[in-house]
């Protein structure tokens, strides 16, 4: 160790080490003003960034997240190294110097956080921080604590606590064809398990089919013009289930994990041979009234 990181180290020591009996954990300085950026790409790999704001007159100390770190870097804008000591603790933290740094970027990957069971991605997240996550480019919606969300080519943002994070890359979608009166409709559904039994019953409203598997990820793509929203969602005819999550108004998106197998009841309110001029209107409408209410409330 050269004698001027060694100098560095201990003022580092003299000015800012503290104890906490309580939680017998070291630290040094401050905390951090930081955005934590997660990028996780078709392998698994967490590729993770710090952005920290420097300081020039105070030392900080980051906590990493936890798991099995690899390709730690610590530099700044220009990608030259800057000055940090890592405290060895379960997760590793990092310790900046006061610098003329205006910002400083720890980058480390993480290769053990997400598992593959059964071709779904699980990450068991116990994140404090607001953290951004993106994800694969071809998983285009999440499930949060088995809650579904419909991220597109967009990722989240999570504003700290726990969560168990899930995604299917590459999901398949079985496309299931209705005709009715002369027109034709497809019905997406994506889940990595079977179904069996598909059926559209105009007089009841209703979209069935049977689950061979329970906890599997289902998603209903559901034309609007076939069967309107909203929903009602049951497995075995009595169990409630998540229902719509998303609507790009042609289209309903509806999400549910049965606890257990059977069959799947979908039904909706209208179908469009009830009244074929009436639907396009209301799903015109509807749009418009969306797009009003995402501007008055700013929503991106």
């Amino acid at each position: 160790m050269s004698l001027k990181k060694i100098l560095a180290t201990l003022v580092i020591v003299g000015l800012f080490f503290s104890m906490s009996e309580a939680f017998g954990q070291i630290t040094f300085g401050e905390k951090p003003q930081q955005t934590i950026k997660i990028i996780i790409d078709e392998n698994g790999i967490a590729h993770v960034t710090h952005e920290v704001i420097g300081s020039k007159k105070t030392t900080q100390q980051i906590e990493t997240i936890v798991g099995t770190m690899s390709n730690l870097s610590v530099v700044d804008r220009d990608g030259n190294d800057a000055q940090y000591l890592t405290l060895e603790k379960d997760p590793i933290a990092i310790v900046l110097t006061p610098s003329n740094k205006d910002m400083i970027f720890i980058k480390y990957d993480l290769s053990d956080v997400i598992v593959s069971k059964d071709g779904i991605w699980t990450w068991k997240w116990v994140g404090t921080e607001i953290t951004n996550f993106y994800f694969p480019q071809n998983v285009d919606m999440i499930w949060i604590n088995d809650r579904p969300i419909y991220i597109g080519e967009k990722g989240i943002r999570q504003h700290g606590g726990p969560m168990t994070l899930e995604y299917v890359s590459d999901e398949p979608v079985i496309l299931k064809e209705v005709m009715w009166e002369d027109k034709k409709f497809e019905v997406g559904i994506k889940t990595l398990t079977e179904i069996d039994g598909f059926e559209f019953n105009q007089p009841e409203k209703r979209i069935t089919f049977d689950i061979p598997n329970s906890n599997s990820l289902v998603t209903a793509i559901i034309p609007l013009e076939l069967l309107w929203e909203p929903y009602d969602v049951y497995v075995n005819s009595n169990q409630t289930l998540n229902s719509e999550f998303y609507n790009n108004g042609t289209h309903a998106w509806l999400g549910f994990r049965p606890d257990m197998s059977g069959t799947i009841n979908i039904i909706g309110t209208t179908v469009v041979p009830e009244f074929p001029l009436f639907v396009p209107l209301v799903i015109g409408i509807s749009i418009v009234l969306m797009l009003q209410f995402r501007n008055k409330f700013n929503f991106r």
